[in-house]
């Protein structure tokens, strides 16, 4: 039988935090649940705890793969999903025991293809809301979409669960070994979806692992590919009529950093990029050229 959710985990290098995420998954309400693993080349024991795991629960499959990057990892899982709905879930995460089944009922009853829950950033000394919905409701408009995801500035895939039939209508990939591969597949999800619902009492809690690929130093790749992504997106929101605000058309384009503290932030608007001392004081503005 098709299980209604295939749950998707690209693994990497996450040894201490795994067991607490397939715990989370293999412990869901929902049974009707597969949950295909992709260890994308880790270098640590994170194959030998997913092969336990699978040992012991036969939802569980394990793909292993060299090293592709986040975008390959989920990629090389959808196309091994064979479930009605997808869920990505990282593997340094972990969801609520009711997670899949609550969205999934929510999904079904409205007919959405989308359906969110909250968000719980976690950090070592606090956690807060990221994403925080108190009642369900159903969004069809395309600007009405991107408000309720918070989507600018949360470009999160993770606490979605998007029906797999729409995904493979819409041809939707993500890039691969590139980071902030969330922004364009996140754009796309809303822009061309049609229809989300926000389902209240359920939570992805999203732990800040200071290791994690975007969270780790920015190196020039990384602010490279950032910048790349948000110019797509605010193109993207252009050509479509998607209203965004004025702040989110100042893109970062490069930071220069020093003993900890970022000195020069270079933003880019439009066609001018400004120079910012510390972030707070403009000291030059030039036109872009090599667009």
């Amino acid at each position: 039988m098709e299980p209604k959710v295939s749950v998707i985990v690209p693994v990497y290098n996450v040894e201490p935090f795994l067991a607490r995420c397939l715990d989370s998954i293999v412990g869901q309400t929902l049974r009707e649940i597969e949950i295909v693993c992709v260890d994308d080349g880790s270098p640590d024991r994170s194959i030998d705890i997913l092969n336990l795991y699978a040992a012991q629960d036969s939802r569980i499959r394990v793909i292993s793969q060299e090293n592709r990057g986040l975008g390959g990892a989920r990629n090389r899982g959808f196309d091994a999903a064979t479930g009605e709905y997808v869920l990505y879930v990282d593997s340094d995460d972990w969801i609520d025991p009711a997670y899949c089944e609550r969205l999934y009922e929510a999904a079904r009853q409205s007919g959405a293809d989308i359906a969110c829950a909250s968000i719980l950033k976690i950090r070592p000394s606090y956690s807060k809301w990221t994403v925080h919905y108190t009642e369900p409701k159903l969004v069809t408009a395309v600007q009405e979409r991107f408000l309720a995801a918070h989507c600018p500035p949360d470009f999160y895939v993770m606490n979605k669960l998007l029906r797999r039939e729409m995904l493979l209508q819409m041809g939707l990939r993500f890039r691969e070994r590139v980071c902030y591969e969330d922004v364009e597949y996140t754009m796309r999800l809303l822009g061309e979806s049609e229809s989300l619902v926000t389902v209240p009492d359920v939570v992805y809690r999203y732990v800040v692992n200071g290791a994690s690929i975007t969270k780790s130093r920015q190196t020039p790749k990384k602010q490279q590919d950032k910048y790349l992504a948000h110019k797509a997106f605010v193109a993207y929101a252009d050509a479509r009529g998607i209203r965004i605000d004025a702040r989110f058309r100042r893109i970062t384009r490069r930071t220069y950093d020093r003993w900890g503290l970022t000195w020069l932030k270079v933003k880019e608007c439009g066609d001018r990029a400004t120079y910012r001392l510390f972030d707070l004081i403009p000291v030059w503005r030039r036109r872009v050229t090599d667009k």
